[in-house]
């Protein structure tokens, strides 16, 4: 198994190809402060499955992650969802299928990319994604003015999570991994992101599969909850792990979730 990469925008492109002609193609997106690359050796070895079932994988590490340029952990979330769009334009090109997965942050630039672009999508599995609830008016407004001034201010942490912080990230001394704080310049882009995605929410058509941890202290839940419920798509589906914390597939019923999430991508890369 070999990759191939190439530079996007901002972005980092990496590309597995399985032995024989793919089935379909995944474009999968990883979560802040981590990259492509370690959802080949972590994630249940999430990469090497799916080209086991004859899946072609697409990845960007996002700017300033993996070996993407830039300020390490800082990302243009807005940006990044142009990007993620216009990667799979170039994926459309191949006339093959093309399936989403996202993680975290990934799962929000991947559903915000969905009604950026829709054409073509069979389908997303978004897993802990990053949602935030609807913000104040001019909460936005005040967040991006904050960040344009100082980007790399850390952003303050919801004062719900404060209380519950526990490692997310299996660090295992991995150099790539980015540990820190997000800055106001995340921060802001992705209330930008969320607000859009509530907003606009009402067009969405594509298949869906969201995976959540109810003990997740890092994305929230509850916000998956009102995505799967508000979203108009006649096939979505919502996996709630009972105690399941951020990184499910690190999990105890890790097991679980990747056949879960295997099977419906099977199922939706066919006719």
């Amino acid at each position: 198994m070999g990759d191939r990469s190439f530079a996007l925008g901002s972005a980092r492109v990496h590309v597995w190809e399985p032995d024989a002609t793919p089935r379909a193609l995944v474009q999968l997106q990883h979560g802040f402060g981590e990259y492509a690359e370690r959802y080949v050796h972590g994630y249940q070895r999430l990469i090497p499955r799916l080209l086991g079932l004859g899946f072609e994988v697409w990845a960007m590490d996002l700017e300033g992650h993996g070996h993407a340029p830039g300020r390490r952990g800082s990302v243009d979330v807005v940006r990044a969802v142009a990007d993620h769009a216009a990667l799979r334009g170039l994926m459309l090109e191949r006339g093959s299928p093309v399936l989403l997965f996202g993680h975290s942050l990934g799962g929000l630039v991947s559903a915000a990319s969905v009604l950026t672009a829709p054409q073509g999508v069979r389908g997303a599995v978004l897993t802990g994604p990053g949602f935030l609830p609807p913000a104040p008016p001019g909460v936005c407004l005040t967040a991006g003015l904050v960040a344009s001034l100082f980007p790399h201010l850390p952003a303050p942490r919801p004062r719900a999570r404060r209380r519950r912080r526990t490692p997310g990230k299996r660090v295992n001394g991995d150099p790539m991994l980015f540990t820190g704080r997000a800055s106001m310049r995340v921060a802001a882009g992705v209330l930008r992101t969320s607000e859009r995605i509530w907003q606009d929410l009402d067009q969405w058509r594509t298949p869906c599969l969201v995976a959540h941890g109810t003990a997740d202290t890092f994305t929230d839940h509850e916000q998956s909850v009102r995505f799967a419920q508000r979203s108009p798509s006649s096939d979505i589906t919502l996996h709630l792990v009972e105690g399941g914390r951020h990184e499910l597939l690190h999990e105890k019923a890790g097991d679980e979730v990747l056949e879960l999430v295997l099977a419906w991508l099977e199922e939706h890369s066919l006719d």
